[in-house]
């Protein structure tokens, strides 16, 4: 018997980590995050809202697609916490489906340092206090 197929990534403002793979999950499960469709512990429950809720504040808050505010320290935080998700995941649903891993693992931008001093405004983030999209 083969195992339905989840996708693991956030998407800004989706609310969930789990999305259909395959036509069958998605005749099963329907389209959009499917997290709530499916059984899965308190600690792995709540530890996807933290991470849905870090995530929406990865990009820029005053021009998206400039470099994010994210210090190499919160990335190393988030990806290490997005890693024990997919592992309560994979460890909770993994009987039934086969989850790909589709999330990007975020590293401090290069650019960063001088987009700062060009914007004196801002300030590199440790942690996540807002979101940076709705």
């Amino acid at each position: 018997m083969t195992k339905s197929i989840l996708r693991f990534f956030f998407d800004y403002g989706a609310g969930g980590c789990l999305w259909a793979g395959d036509n069958e999950t998605r005749e099963e499960l329907g389209l959009g995050p499917v997290d709530e469709k499916l059984f899965v512990s308190k600690p792995a429950c709540d530890l996807r809202v933290q991470l849905d809720f870090e995530h929406s504040g990865y990009l820029n808050p005053l021009y998206p697609p400039d470099p994010s505010l994210w210090t190499q320290t919160l990335c190393d935080r988030f990806n290490a916490r997005v890693d024990t998700l997919l592992g309560l995941l994979r460890h909770e649903l993994g009987a039934s489906y086969d989850i790909v891993d589709e999330q990007q693992r975020y590293c401090e931008d290069p650019r960063l340092g001088e987009y700062l001093e060009n914007n004196a405004g801002l300030a590199a983030l440790n942690e996540v206090d807002a979101p940076t999209v709705g």
